[in-house]
């Protein structure tokens, strides 16, 4: 029987899992998404992915191995205590101090898991140093020079600040985030929304890319983007991004476990 890893990204906003093979490559074979929900059971948690292993047709007797990342500490028992019952793995917890990637930054425990884990997937799959975007419930930057991590910079997330516009405000009302079709000039009070999160968020990727750019001027970085709206902007402003990789977070956890079990941290 062919073995496989779980690995489980918790966010804010969803829960994402990812199946990969016991191998040494840095793909994916199967995704699922979720919303976090923080009232969820251990398991509730498991008869969902049960759910999710059989409609692909896996047995979940393949599972041989569980690792996740969270920025949300509550839900970290749940996982855990999931990963145990229905998959008799011992859930591999991403740490700061748990991770293949060198970190220069006075408080590491500080940074979010998730921050941590595309920064391992950048410095493993794209050479030299990095610049990654995750366009999530905030949108983050961190900076990877020569293999160590050394910051960046959080700004609030995309669909995070359209909820709060909408909620807040009396006569405007949700609309789908695109470029609209008559450009930065809107014709409509729709338009006009699209247009100021189009270009106004456009314009925060662009600005803080630059800066970045311009303190570290003898660097030559590549900017890798990930989070749901990545690939959207790319396609309208391709020259923000060098790259879009919609599964970074997760290809990450894979880099991390098989280099965890290398190093003999992880038990089964």
């Amino acid at each position: 029987m062919k073995h496989h890893i779980l690995a489980v990204d918790i966010g804010n906003t969803n829960t994402v899992f990812g199946l990969f093979d016991d191998n040494d490559d840095f793909e994916i074979q199967k995704n699922w998404r979720t919303v976090t929900r923080r009232d969820r059971t251990s398991d509730e948690l498991g008869i969902f992915l049960l759910g999710f292993l059989q409609s692909s047709g896996i047995d979940p007797a393949a599972i041989k191995g569980f690792i996740y990342s969270s920025v949300v500490p509550s839900f970290n028992p749940i996982v855990e205590r999931m990963a145990g019952d229905y998959f008799r793995s011992l859930a591999f917890c991403v740490r700061h101090d748990n991770i293949p990637l060198t970190i220069d930054y006075p408080r590491p425990e500080e940074i979010g898991a998730d921050r941590l884990v595309n920064a391992v997937a950048g410095n493993t799959i794209y050479p030299g140093s990095q610049i990654i975007v995750d366009l999530g419930t905030a949108t983050t930057f961190c900076i990877v020079n020569d293999g160590h991590y050394i910051g960046g910079s959080i700004a609030p997330g995309l669909k995070l600040s359209m909820e709060a516009l909408f909620r807040n405000t009396a006569q405007l009302f949700p609309v789908e985030f695109s470029r609209p079709p008559c450009g930065v000039i809107a014709d409509t009070t729709r338009h006009a929304i699209q247009s100021g999160f189009f270009f106004g968020w456009v314009g925060l990727l662009r600005g803080i890319l630059s800066e970045i750019h311009k303190a570290y001027p003898d660097q030559k970085y590549q900017n890798i983007a990930t989070g749901g709206l990545a690939a959207m902007i790319h396609r309208e402003v391709p020259e923000l991004f060098d790259t879009v990789d919609p599964m970074l977070t997760l290809r990450g956890l894979k880099i991390i476990y098989k280099a965890g079990k290398s190093g003999g941290s992880i038990s089964h």
